[in-house]
């Protein structure tokens, strides 16, 4: 996990997980030939509480003689700019900013305090919004640079530690709240799991996520050589040969899908498994069709080849597909596309507030990887309302839809199905309910040409 002569540059929020990996890196540090340092990360959040929480962990480190450094950064602000949550901007400040130091005092390693009952938390979490191997074993003992201590030890031997050795430390205050599905999770979930089941469920979610790890270190190696044996360049552009790659068993074809992303981004941030699969779906087609991704990015299939680029793709096609901007603009075809995540108002009647181009959606529900299309064959609907599907076809014919004006109509779809025909009719997927915490405004404006 570490090397003698290493810098360990240490995550210190204060809280009683970082204050305890600190400690015991600093009791180790002669034994292991390691020189701790505790960052500080102030995200420009909390106030008051906040400030407080630098102040108590530079006290800390000092006390320790362990060197402290902090930043702040306004993560709010930056999410904004960015277009994604709060706490992903968080993280990925962080990370930039161990390793920023890190490389001033290499060598080095970054360690976090995540703990055993995290691993399951996010295992609960990734498992409910339908993750794939990557994600159910998303916190790794090392994963490059990065290490984890304490992943083997449960938050209460944590606790016991801070109070044997009298160490002090901060709480979050937001932790205790159960306003937010991580909350929940950690505070009624897993506590329910252990009684219902009379077993300790984070012990046995630690036994299988170590048994998926080592299922998914073969999946890697395999798929890395089948992505090798499908893959050409062509006049300096790297394509899949989609025959081929359709030869391979699903698993094998998703391995390749992420290896050929990281390959042609430069990293998976951004993307998941709504994507790999929408990529997937393209090599299987029948006709040439493009896909927008995120960061500007398009996936192009033609005459059996699969390559993605930043291609310039006129938008007023009506073949292609674009990823929705959430929250932000769109723009497809003759039409602009406004996406906002509001605060869920229970006293609000969202039913009401709908209209043939504007709709609201459960948040948490449709996920932040939505598209704007148009119609394909096969398409079948949910309309709200109704039990079971119907074929988007019979949806236009029993809605008088005129046949010229049915491919030009934009479908917005996500991991689930087609949430929304605009200016026809919402689905019944992703209703706005009383346990909604989130809710997804989208209006469709028209930009030119004739209303649908």
């Amino acid at each position: 996990m570490v090397h003698r002569g290493e810098t360990i540059v240490c995550g210190l929020s204060g809280g009683p997980d970082s204050v305890c990996m600190l400690h015991i890196l600093h009791r180790l540090k002669d034994y292991l030939g390691v020189t701790p340092v505790a960052v500080h990360i102030h995200h420009g959040i909390r106030g008051k509480e906040a400030e407080e929480d630098m102040l108590f962990s530079e006290k800390f480190a000092k006390e320790l003689g362990v060197e402290f450094i902090t930043r702040a950064f306004n993560v709010p602000e930056l999410a904004k700019q960015l277009k994604i949550s709060e706490e992903e901007a968080g993280r990925r400040l962080r990370y930039d900013t161990f390793r920023e130091i890190g490389k001033k005092k290499a060598p080095y390693k970054i360690a976090v305090a995540h703990n055993a009952n995290d691993v399951a938390e996010t295992f609960l979490f990734n498992l409910a919004r339908g993750a794939g191997l990557e994600g159910l074993c998303s916190i790794k003992r090392v994963n490059e640079d990065i290490i984890r201590p304490l992943l083997d030890v449960y938050k209460d031997e944590i606790m016991e530690y801070l109070d044997q050795n009298r160490l002090g430390y901060r709480i979050d205050s937001t932790n205790l709240e159960c306003d937010y599905t991580r909350n929940k999770i950690r505070n009624r979930l897993i506590p329910e799991m252990n009684r219902v089941l009379n077993t300790d469920i984070v012990y046995k979610i630690l036994q299988t996520t170590d048994v998926l790890e080592d299922d998914l270190v073969w999946l890697k190696e395999s798929g890395k050589k089948a992505y090798e044996a499908c893959t050409t360049v062509i006049d300096g552009q790297k394509e899949i040969d989609c025959t081929l790659f359709n030869e391979y068993p699903l698993a094998l074809q998703r391995q390749m899908i992420r290896l050929y992303l990281h390959e042609c981004t430069g990293s998976l941030d951004g993307y998941g498994s709504y994507h790999v699969n929408r990529l997937i779906e393209l090599t299987k087609s029948e006709s040439p069709i493009s896909t927008e991704l995120p960061n500007k990015y398009w996936a192009i299939y033609r005459y059996g080849r699969l390559y993605i680029g930043k291609n310039q793709i006129q938008k007023d096609t009506y073949f292609t597909e674009i990823s929705l901007s959430i929250p932000g603009e769109t723009e497809s075809a003759n039409w602009k596309i406004c996406s906002e995540i509001l605060e869920a108002d229970h006293k609000t009647d969202y039913r009401k507030m709908a209209g043939k181009y504007v709709q609201f959606f459960d948040f948490e529900k449709t996920g932040p990887c939505l598209m704007v299309r148009y119609r394909k064959d096969g398409d079948v609907f949910k309309p709200i309302g109704l039990n079971g599907t119907k074929k988007l076809k019979d949806y236009f014919i029993d809605n008088k839809i005129e046949r010229e004006k049915r491919a030009k109509i934009p479908l917005i779809e996500g991991p689930e199905g087609i949430l929304w025909v605009v200016g026809c009719g919402r689905s019944d997927l992703a209703k706005v309910t009383d346990q909604t915490e989130k809710v997804l405004k989208l209006s469709f404006q028209e930009t030119k040409g004739e209303t649908t």
